[in-house]
This record gives C-alpha cells, sequence and structure tokens, in this order.
C-alpha cells in the first residue's frame, strides 16, 4: 500500500512538473504580432516549441487566424481552414509534435491570396 501511494504521488509530481515547464509563445512577441509588421519566419525559427505549449495569437478583431495545410499555407488559400479562430484573442495549445500552419483570412494581411 505504501509503495503504491509513492507511485501515485510521483506520477502527480511528474505530471504537475510536466505543467510547469510549458511555456506560452505571444506570436511575434517582443515588439511585434499578428501583423504585416512583423518577420513571422524569423520569429517561428527563434522558438523553441514543445508538446504542452500554447501559442497567444493577439489581433485585432477585423483579422482572424486560420489553421491550414501546409499547401493552402504555400498558396495563401483561405477557402477551407482546418479550424478558424477570431475574437483579437486565441490560445492554440500545442497538444501533437509537428509542424502547423496558420494564416490570416484577411486579404490586407496577405494580398498574395486569390481565393
Amino acid at each position: 500500500m505504501a509503495v503504491q501511494r509513492a507511485l501515485v504521488c510521483l506520477a502527480a509530481l511528474a505530471m504537475l512538473f510536466q505543467l510547469a515547464m510549458a511555456a506560452n509563445h505571444t506570436v511575434g512577441a517582443p515588439g511585434g504580432g499578428w501583423d504585416t509588421s512583423t518577420d513571422l519566419q524569423a520569429w517561428a525559427v527563434s522558438q523553441t516549441f514543445s508538446v504542452g505549449d500554447n501559442l497567444i495569437f493577439k489581433y485585432t478583431t477585423n483579422h482572424d487566424v486560420l489553421e491550414v495545410t501546409k499547401a493552402n499555407y504555400d498558396s495563401c488559400g483561405t477557402s477551407n481552414p482546418r479550424k478558424t479562430h477570431t475574437g483579437g484573442n486565441t490560445v492554440i495549445p500545442l497538444s501533437t509534435p509537428g509542424k502547423r500552419y496558420f494564416i490570416c483570412g484577411s486579404r490586407t494581411l496577405w494580398p498574395r491570396n486569390e481565393d
């Protein structure tokens, strides 16, 4: 029984440690944001992302955050997003490893968009 309690305690501590290690990444910060004045490619390369972290998008309410496929990202295609986020403050948990792609559906932010 004591061993079982110790294992449960260790498991709980491991989960707390994992939560404590999670980071919040405000897109474009410091000094930038989810806009055309920020070099978001350079920002992304400068970050270290881990499962459990969060991406935080702050933007004006006339914009949005679309999660798209790589093909849609490369072409700025907005017609079939995987997910659409609105409201000006979006938190996206990074719950699995791998690359994810985000664009804004506003034609003023992505002038190449031809959808």
